[in-house]
């Protein structure tokens, strides 16, 4: 068994996995202060977000760890507080956001595998890029109790079909290779 290379980028991977947690749990106690605490907590955590490719990428750090384990850092530090507050205190409505988010993030991470499969990588598009960033401001504003929150969320839904039927139709070969 190969042991996992602890470089700088891949630890700061771990911390934000590790940051997932605490961000949850301050999130489900709910008061004032707690929420604040959230709102910090996932600020730095999503900041780890850009730094750790960055890092990896300027010194040569990049690793089959950190190509792996980065997209689902991130997945889970901006799902994970949307079905949390979605389910707490965002009612059925927002639930819908929330599932279109989801369901684009399991359809383009299964094209990105079959894409894998035939050698071919299928990095990030502004499109993509662009709703990730809205996804962290809303679950930004979500945790500091911000009023529009929700509606950034709805945004990053709208961003979510998007990017993901764009990402698709411009490498929409993949499908047809082989097939």
């Amino acid at each position: 068994m190969s042991k996992i290379p602890l470089n700088l980028p891949n630890r700061i991977t771990i911390a934000r996995i590790l940051l997932i947690p605490v961000h949850l749990a301050l999130l489900s106690i709910g008061a004032e202060t707690c929420r604040y605490a959230a709102a910090v907590v996932f600020a730095i955590a999503a900041l780890t977000d850009t730094l750790d490719g960055v890092i990896a990428r300027r010194y040569d750090l990049v690793t089959d760890f950190g190509k792996f384990m980065d997209p689902i850092a991130d997945k889970l530090l901006v799902l994970l507080p949307f079905i949390l507050l979605a389910v707490r205190d965002g009612g059925s409505l927002n639930m819908w956001a929330v599932m279109v988010m989801v369901g684009r993030e399991i359809v383009v991470n299964g094209f990105r595998l079959a894409a894998s499969t035939r050698g071919t990588v299928i990095a990030a598009d502004w499109p993509g890029k662009l709703k990730t960033i809205v996804q962290m401001l809303s679950v930004l504003a979500l945790s500091a109790g911000l009023p529009f929150g929700w509606p950034l969320a709805w945004a990053a839904a709208v961003l979510s079909v998007y990017s993901g039927i764009a990402m698709i139709a411009r490498h929409r070969v993949v499908l047809e290779e082989g097939a």
